[in-house]
């Protein structure tokens, strides 16, 4: 039994899978840099047991995280409860794709390799342009296995309460599908607003990208809110809500001692 844990700047997406590969069960926490690893554990035993699955069966951990300072509380986590010391994602794993000779991979997030060691565990023969709707929008663009470039934005919610918190009268709003472009009152138009404005920005980057690479790209969405915007964009293809969790079962797969 395989945990794996994608820590991010809004959730905590925690997967276990059983040992040939079936996602036994996910679930999510708010991210909290405060958090300890017996505060951790008592979540994930008390959910696991809800679902009746045996937690004694841990053979491997994996961590991808792009909030520093909690990996060394999953690092206790495992070690404490597991005896286990957890597989942390950077980029001097055995990776599928190498990078331009151009680019600067410093600071490159755990969350984007494991969308992209996903994407080409499924899409393999394709060229790729990944987009993670998350705290913050991300696109990787790879060609043949090589990445090439990419870009970032502020997320949905982001724009959200930039919007709400800089005006004195303006709502904080859902996100979620308008009824019309012509939005009736306030809430209506911000709602039409922020979707149709954040559909037309990626269609437009996604268009900008394939110019660039010269080639067709496959695109692949995933992330909370990409399953509402990519019934919208018909520029995405395929949208894939556990890609990140898949990756850090491939990654751990991929490198695990032998």
């Amino acid at each position: 039994m395989l945990i794996t844990i994608d820590i991010g700047n809004t959730h905590i997406v925690t997967g276990i899978f059983d040992e040939k590969g079936n996602t036994l069960l996910t679930f999510r926490v708010s991210t909290n840099d405060k958090l300890t690893e017996d505060e951790y554990f008592s979540y994930f035993r008390n959910i696991s047991k809800f679902n009746g699955i045996e937690i004694r069966k841990v053979s491997g951990i994996v961590v991808s995280s792009v909030v520093p300072n909690l990996i060394t509380i999953f690092q206790f986590f495992g070690r404490k409860y597991f005896n286990i010391e957890p597989m942390i994602v950077d980029l001097e794993k055995n990776l599928p794709f190498t990078f331009a000779s151009n680019m600067n991979p410093t600071g490159f997030g755990a969350d984007r390799i494991i969308d992209i060691v996903q994407a080409l565990e499924e899409y393999p023969d394709k060229n790729l342009i990944i987009i993670d709707l998350g705290t913050a929008t991300t696109f990787d663009v790879l060609k043949k296995n090589v990445y090439v470039g990419g870009a970032i934005l502020p997320g949905i919610e982001m724009s959200i309460n930039a919007l709400c918190g800089n005006t004195a009268k303006l709502p904080k709003v859902k996100f979620t599908t308008p009824e019309c472009a012509l939005g009736s009152d306030t809430i209506s138009q911000i709602q039409s607003g922020i979707f149709y404005g954040y559909a037309g920005q990626i269609k437009h980057i996604i268009r900008k990208m394939k110019e660039e690479v010269g080639e067709e790209c496959f695109v692949v969405a995933t992330g909370g809110l990409g399953k509402i915007l990519s019934a919208e964009i018909d520029e995405i293809d395929v949208y894939k809500a556990d890609l990140s969790i898949k990756g850090l079962y491939t990654l751990y797969q991929n490198n695990k001692t032998k």
